[in-house]
């Protein structure tokens, strides 16, 4: 599983509604349904996987961190809207975390 991050100037409240406006809003096998969700982050269901969104503060600005095992490129995707494309972070997974290695 990939973690992808960004740091928007927006405040948490309204990031996790975007993410709610954007995942569950879209008419593809991606749309998602909120399968639970607090003040600073918000879990999805969708056909294609698991979808979890986080907020945090640091500094003055919002860290925002996503995970999925298989909707990378819409997790890009939504975290592109909240700053500049050059700003989305990925992990890259290590030895053994595929089991293989």
């Amino acid at each position: 599983m990939l973690l992808q991050e960004v740091l928007t100037e927006l405040p948490a409240n309204e990031v996790i509604q975007r993410a709610r406006d954007f995942f569950t809003l879209r008419f593809t096998p991606y749309a998602g349904f909120t399968e639970e969700a607090g003040d600073s982050w918000i879990k999805f269901t969708t056909e294609a996987g698991d979808l979890t969104i986080g907020t945090g503060k640091q500094g003055e600005r919002t860290l925002v961190r996503g995970s999925t095992s298989r909707m990378n490129h819409e997790l890009s995707q939504f975290l592109s809207t909240l700053a500049p494309p050059e700003e989305v972070r990925q992990s890259v997974p290590g030895p053994g975390v595929s089991g293989a290695g």
